[in-house]
């Protein structure tokens, strides 16, 4: 993790949502750059707990406080961090789906567009699971094209995909992030005639990033154990930062309300939205949508 700023999303909206008070626990699914966690844990001192979980090992070396504990986990595996830590009353629960500012300053993994970065896009750069030039270099076109056009909703998934095979049966493999941004920008030159407001390679990249960490499948995993770790009257808040993402938790809580136990109530009959204030300051939040639902 690098030391730029971390600009948290929706700060104000979440501690409303999560209403953290004195001697509550509450977990963090998403730590990046603690900019939530800092604020949660002056809610809840003197003697309350924030678990901030980060799938980045450097997360580990981030303690700041005696009422924080860091743990380098997934946080689809939130059950058995709770059971190991020995935690019994959860009153609050939050999801960042987006990426830190230190992770998108991070040229080395590949997720900044501004570098030369080696394309890993692994949360955890130690896991098994194949980085984004491995997915590039080896999956079929039909694969490749699902991912771009699933994840990314990419409008120029076809030619993008025809491009990487294209290259790939010349021998020429993508494997950077400089290398794959310049591949997108040039079918984006040959389709449209005015330059894009936003990087013409954001939804690959992001479709790549969710491929190659499971996303969606750790998003459906979560969600029902974050429920039922809630003591009654906790709340859960989810921030996406896509539609895909943002599907997949409106139908959760949906479905969730209407089923017997747990009960649940959602506190956000629409998703919140960042201010126009916040937008002008970050503009990351522009697309960001919090929901909240409280267990009853």
């Amino acid at each position: 993790m690098s030391k730029t700023i971390h600009e948290p999303v929706l700060l104000r909206e979440v501690l409303d949502g999560l209403n953290p008070q004195p001697n509550q626990n509450h977990i963090d699914c998403t730590y990046g750059g603690g900019g939530h966690s800092k604020a949660i844990l002056e809610r809840i001192k003197p003697n309350g707990k924030v678990i901030g979980i980060d799938l980045d090992p450097a997360v580990k070396k981030l303690n700041h406080d005696k009422n924080l504990v860091l743990v380098n986990d997934n946080y689809k595996n939130l059950k058995k961090i709770i059971n190991e830590l020995g935690i019994t009353k959860i009153n609050g629960v939050l999801l960042d789906l987006g990426l830190s500012s230190d992770q998108l300053g991070s040229g080395d993994r590949g997720f900044s567009f501004q570098g030369e970065g080696f394309l890993d896009l692994r949360f955890d750069p130690t896991s098994d699971r194949p980085t984004a030039a491995e997915i590039l270099k080896n999956y079929s076109e039909k694969e490749l094209l699902e991912i771009f056009k699933n994840y990314g909703e990419e409008p120029l998934a076809w030619p993008i995909t025809k491009q990487i095979i294209a290259k790939r049966q010349s021998g020429e493999f993508i494997e950077t992030a400089d290398m794959l941004v310049q591949l997108i920008s040039e079918q984006y030159r040959k389709k449209y005639r005015h330059k894009s407001k936003h990087n013409p390679a954001t939804k690959v990249f992001q479709a790549l990033r969710i491929a190659v960490n499971d996303e969606y499948g750790n998003i459906e995993q979560v969600l029902p154990d974050a429920i039922n770790s809630l003591a009654v009257g906790g709340r859960l808040a989810v921030i996406s930062f896509h539609s895909g993402e943002d599907r997949i938790v409106k139908h959760f809580f949906k479905n969730a309300a209407v089923k017997d136990f747990p009960k649940i109530k959602i506190i956000t009959k629409r998703p919140i939205v960042a201010s126009d204030e916040e937008v002008l300051k970050n503009p990351r939040s522009r697309s960001a949508k919090l929901r909240v639902v409280e267990k009853i």
